[in-house]
């Protein structure tokens, strides 16, 4: 197949998962990556891989923004999200129409959600992979933290950032909506994510998981630190705080360290003064390449899942691939990836449920190492990118052969 990827996403795991999706796809097809320029030359690009790269300019106001725009920030959002961004999609969309592609495969746009280009397409199908449904408009908690973010900033602009969201998001809202409803088909990563699909949009959605590289996620000898692991970020997201309440519970002289690793350095402070309160040893570390992020998995006794509502949830593949147990909380997607009792456990997403998996397991080494077993081997027997890929390719076919029909 002829086929157009377009994809613009940040760092972090969206980003990983739409790489080796299209590492997958680039080497069975003839693939050409859609981009704009504000997205080129992040980490795992898949650039080198593909026939042809197809970069856009993105400049609103001339330029003045560009070095905002490039991390990560797109203020002011009532102005950038909107007429600017459309009109390079449009002409994104014109040209992908113009050039006869089978198929479009659209990641979700971090601007936007749902990418503008979907709108544009014309006779030429396309698939929307859908990493997560715009939360903010669904989900009280995460508006919460999404406004207690923009309310951050110095007076008086905290205050004027929120007051411009309110007026945003119900744009957004709409938007995402009517892109989500031109794609010709929606693909999700996990059954929770179909559900959330058909709330929001009222599409049924294929499920295409995700897979984890077990040859570069795999257990090492050796010790491992008296210590548990959490990822992601942002942290109020993705449920450190409740860890760090989880660990203050345990007796002071059973109670491993903790080690957080988060996206960026300003994550640090609100941790580090709950850890400290809590008597909670806690090391925080940043922007960890690859390969120090598979030592902290295979040097822990325990990866903690706590995110709430997770859509699917990569770092517990990752930390199953290396031999290390799971401890999530049993809701959304972990529900997919976690066995209960065979790979790691399942608790209520609160401190005492928590606390009393992590004692469980850092007392019982024999038990960590059996369920580390069996983690592994169940990520070996169902999780590989490849059979992501396969899944992946079935569907997009499934899309392409309504433009054949049509």
């Amino acid at each position: 197949m002829r086929i157009a990827v377009f994809e613009s996403l940040p760092p972090g795991g969206a980003r990983r998962a739409a790489f080796d999706l299209g590492r997958y796809l680039a080497q069975r097809h003839e693939v050409d990556l859609y981009q704009l320029d504000v997205a080129a030359g992040r980490a795992f690009d898949l650039a080198p891989l593909v026939h042809s790269v197809y970069r856009y300019p993105f400049r609103p106001l001339a330029g003045l923004l560009d070095r905002r725009l490039r991390q990560g920030h797109n203020a002011p959002r009532s102005y950038v999200l909107f007429r600017p961004l459309q009109a390079v999609h449009r002409r994104m969309a014109e040209d992908i129409r113009s050039r006869g592609y089978e198929v479009v495969m659209a990641h979700t746009d971090p601007m936007t959600q749902a990418p503008y280009l979907l709108r544009w397409l014309g006779e030429t199908p396309s698939l929307y992979y859908c990493q997560e449904v715009l939360r903010v408009r669904f989900e009280l908690p995460a508006l919460t933290q999404h406004r207690h973010r923009l309310a951050q900033s110095r007076p008086p602009l905290g205050a004027l950032r929120v007051l411009e969201d309110r007026f945003v998001l119900p744009r957004l809202g709409a938007a995402d909506l009517r892109s989500a409803s031109s794609a010709s088909m929606i693909a999700v990563n996990s059954v929770y994510s179909r559900e959330r699909v058909w709330a929001a949009y009222a599409r049924t959605a294929r499920v295409c998981p995700l897979g984890v590289d077990a040859a570069r996620f795999q257990p090492a000898a050796g010790d491992r630190r008296f210590e548990v692991l959490s990822v992601g970020g942002p942290a109020r997201a993705k449920g450190h705080d409740l860890v760090i309440g989880a660990l203050a519970r345990l007796p002071a002289d059973r109670r491993p360290a903790l080690r957080v690793i988060v996206p960026a350095r300003s994550e640090s402070a609100s941790l580090k003064s709950l850890a400290s309160a809590g008597g909670v040893s806690l090391h925080v570390e940043e922007r960890l390449d690859e390969a120090s992020l598979v030592e902290r998995y295979q040097r822990s006794l325990v990866t903690v899942c706590a995110a709430r509502l997770e859509p699917f949830g990569l770092t517990a593949l990752e930390s199953m691939a290396c031999a290390t147990p799971v401890l999530a909380i049993e809701e959304a997607g972990y529900r997919d990836s976690v066995l209960h009792g065979e790979t790691g456990f399942l608790v209520d997403p609160e401190p005492d449920g928590i606390a009393a998996g992590i004692a469980r397991l850092t007392g019982d080494p024999g038990l960590a190492a059996r369920l580390g077993r069996r983690g592994r081997e169940w990520v070996e027997q169902h999780w590989s990118w490849e059979r992501a890929g396969r899944r992946l390719e079935a569907v997009l076919e499934e899309t392409a052969q309504l433009g054949r029909l049509a």
